[in-house]
């Protein structure tokens, strides 16, 4: 493989991983009040059920007024719809490659095939993490930054171990 290919095969695998990573935690940090409460909601004895229960509806009741808080901004369902068809399209095609060398009887011949759809498969697949995650903030700004380093880092990673 060629110092660029490898460059960006690297840059690809490290940046759709710490944006998985990020979507992850977003998504844990959203769902941890409800979990928490309902952990609290299966360990409470009958006689705090009915409290726990209505805590656990109220947990519920807030995240989704914070989710429909963030996705009434102006650009918010543009941002998801397209950013999730991104995500679909960017795995879609990082099989490509992948397929063409398991069916190949000649699989090293496609090499620069697989580097180059696994790196179009991590432009789009991070450009729709970026948007959906984008369109459920409420920072925005701050939301792009944050995409914008986790690139940084993937590139210093991929040239750091060239």
């Amino acid at each position: 493989m060629t110092p660029l290919g490898h460059i960006v095969s690297v840059v690809a695998i490290w940046a759709m991983m710490l944006f998985g990573l990020r979507f992850a935690i977003a998504a844990a940090e959203w769902m941890l009040p409800v979990a928490a409460s309902f952990g609290k909601l299966l360990r409470c004895g009958k006689a705090a059920r009915v409290a726990s229960a209505r805590h656990f509806v109220r947990s519920v009741v807030r995240l989704h007024i914070d989710f429909k808080r963030a996705i009434v901004t102006p650009w918010s369902a543009p941002l998801l719809f397209v950013g999730s068809a991104l995500i679909g399209l960017g795995y879609a095609f990082g099989s490509c490659g992948d397929a063409a060398q398991l069916v190949s009887r000649n699989p090293s011949a496609w090499a620069a095939f697989d580097v180059a759809t696994d790196a179009v498969a991590a432009v789009l697949s991070i450009t729709g993490m970026s948007f959906v995650l984008a369109a459920t903030a409420q920072r925005r700004t701050a939301s792009f930054l944050v995409s914008a380093a986790l690139i940084g880092t993937g590139i210093g990673i991929g040239v750091v171990t060239l």
